[in-house]
């Protein structure tokens, strides 16, 4: 949060880019997206995952009224949500309504890369 009132602070940035995982969870990045709002800068989530990150996300950005998510591309053998969090046609990923996070991940897809 500090990093980032500094970078608004000074005038550095137009768009910013928490990281649920890294500015240490929900609430530290609703912090960082009020001073953004605050300062005019645009949040723009970095989001690379393709897990629980991603899905926390999307809800963050979803109580926004507007933002863009940085999307993760890779053709991957399996994917723990299935095809849930494809992106489709229009670049629009779907917001999970489950509870939690929105999805249970796919026990069969575990069970095949487990390590013993």
């Amino acid at each position: 949060m500090h990093q980032f009132r500094q970078m608004m602070t000074a005038g550095a940035i137009s768009h910013a880019q928490p990281s649920v995982i890294k500015v240490g969870g929900v609430t530290e990045f609703l912090k960082v997206a009020v001073l953004a709002d605050e300062f005019g800068v645009q949040v723009i989530p970095h989001s690379p995952y393709f897990g629980p990150g991603f899905l926390a996300t999307l809800h963050l950005m979803a109580v926004r009224d507007e933002g863009l998510i940085e999307m993760f591309f890779m053709k991957r053998p399996a994917c723990l949500w299935g095809d849930r969090i494809a992106v489709d046609a229009n670049g629009h990923v779907a917001v999970p309504q489950g509870p939690g996070l929105g999805y249970e991940p796919d026990r069969d897809v575990m069970e095949q890369y487990r390590v013993a």
